[in-house]
């Protein structure tokens, strides 16, 4: 199975101006545990759950622009990427989100979570937990 059957939506995006409070609201909002964070169209990096805790943590203000938190290293995939795979990325590079790209443009984003649950690594829905 490739990592292209497993994008259920677009990536969520945010301008690298806005503030880690409008990042969480939109977190929250959209349901999504990270926020692929750009210029105009141009992707920068991007910011997750974990980097506004951390810098919450590390008592930056809830107006800090996301450019100063977001990582800017880009992990990314090509869509054609077998999940197994994607999963020794992951693993390799310590990341939870991994970028998913086709013909050099972005078409998504997706979760740890989604690659373990593709490999039958997670058998039930947790949600309710």
């Amino acid at each position: 199975m490739s990592i292209k059957e497993l994008i259920t939506r677009p990536p969520v995006t945010i301008s690298s101006s806005a503030s880690l409070k409008d990042c969480a609201k939109l977190m929250r909002k959209e349901n999504v545990g990270s926020l692929l964070v750009v210029d105009g169209d141009t992707p920068k990096g991007i910011i997750t759950e974990r980097d506004i805790i951390q810098a919450i943590a590390d008592d930056y203000p809830l107006e800090t622009p996301a450019s100063k938190v977001m990582s800017t290293n880009l992990i990314t995939a090509d869509a054609s990427t077998e999940v197994g795979d994607a999963a020794l990325l992951m693993t390799n590079h310590k990341i939870r989100h991994l970028v998913v790209t086709e013909g050099g443009k972005i078409i998504g984003v997706i979760s740890l979570r989604d690659v373990a649950r593709s490999l039958g690594l997670i058998t039930t829905d947790a949600s309710f937990w």
